[in-house]
């Protein structure tokens, strides 16, 4: 198994509270990432998360640090899916009068699929971003 471990960080137009509300509104990632269709929310706290190419997982919040304003979410564990693991972590901070967004991906994967996963969690991860960046410019 491979482990891929990707972030970036982006600067984004808003004061870090307002950017913290979109973030930590974990039913609400469908609104702003290009790359998630739906979300469904489980009554056990779980989401299942449908992608627009059509596959779906199950995840759930592994950290919420509210004071920190960070947020970690995971696979939900025995999944046919070729990730053994999924950890994405997004941190909002106020640096120099800016709000800063680091988003953090780490999955573990067959062998066979490192260079497939780094390309797809790179696109991800920038689509997030982006989808942010607009959602929190006004």
């Amino acid at each position: 198994m491979a482990i891929v471990a990707l972030s970036k960080s982006v600067e984004v137009p808003a004061t870090s509270e307002e950017v913290w509300a979109v973030v930590s509104d974990f039913a609400g990632y469908a609104s702003w990432q290009p790359h998630i269709e739906s979300i469904e929310m489980q009554s056990n706290g779980e989401r299942k998360v449908t992608f627009t190419r059509g596959d779906s997982v199950f995840d759930r919040i592994a950290e919420l640090d509210e004071a920190g304003k960070r947020l970690s979410y995971e696979l939900v564990p025995g999944q046919a899916t070729p990730l053994a693991s999924l950890l994405a972590t997004f941190t909002v901070r106020s640096v120099d009068g800016h709000t800063e967004v680091e988003y953090a991906i780490t999955v573990e994967v067959p062998d066979p699929m490192e260079d497939m996963a780094r390309v797809g969690i790179g696109a991800d991860i920038d689509g997030a971003l982006a989808g942010l960046q607009e959602r929190c410019s006004g």
